[in-house]
């Protein structure tokens, strides 16, 4: 049985007329642009490092902007996936689903973690970087890369750019981690 809180978010997206494949193609497009969005972020201060200009140099100094934005982009994709679960219950919370639901949800903690530094940071820019934002960048890099590259199989035209991104987004910082002989450890592991 369904509570009435439920029942009047049922309703509400009745009369929106989403149907499910319509909610998954709003998870597809959002997914796709936090990808690109953290791959920004991720990427940012090896950018500047590499190739100063004007543009790096800027990209470089919106890391923590990239970042809330990625909160943002993903944070409508979860909304789509409360959606989804709303029009789907039995298909979204079947007990095979139950470990992806776990690990999507300790994703999401980690992306508020990493949204709460970027803008922490952006009120006091002299706040340093932690371990955790950078192995939460990496994770989140992780998560997004596999999935992208594991989309290849399936359809590699709409992800093979994004892959792409993605696996260019960690050259970037390789690059700029040899290129200082990994001095600056903090300025291109930062969020």
């Amino acid at each position: 049985m369904m509570s009435f809180s439920t029942q009047l978010i049922a309703l509400f997206l009745s009369q929106m007329h989403l149907d499910p494949s319509e909610v998954m193609l709003w998870l597809r497009i959002t997914a796709r642009i936090s990808g690109v969005l953290l791959a920004a972020s991720f990427a940012s201060l090896g950018l500047r490092q590499i190739w100063p200009s004007a543009l790096t140099l800027y990209i470089g100094a919106s890391r923590h902007r990239f970042t809330l934005l990625f909160a943002l982009s993903h944070t409508l994709h979860l909304a789509a996936i409360v959606m989804l679960a709303i029009l789907l219950p039995n298909q979204v919370f079947a007990k095979k689903n139950i470990p992806g639901l776990v690990l999507g949800a300790m994703g999401y903690v980690l992306i508020y973690y990493l949204a709460w530094r970027a803008f922490a940071a952006r009120k006091k820019s002299d706040l340093p970087d932690k371990k955790m934002q950078t192995f939460g960048l990496y994770l989140l890099w992780l998560v997004f890369t596999l999935a992208f590259t594991s989309g290849v199989w399936k359809a590699g035209w709409v992800y093979a750019p994004f892959a792409l991104v993605m696996w260019l987004a960690l050259a970037v910082r390789i690059g700029a981690r040899l290129a200082t002989g990994g001095r600056e450890r903090t300025s291109v592991a930062g969020v």
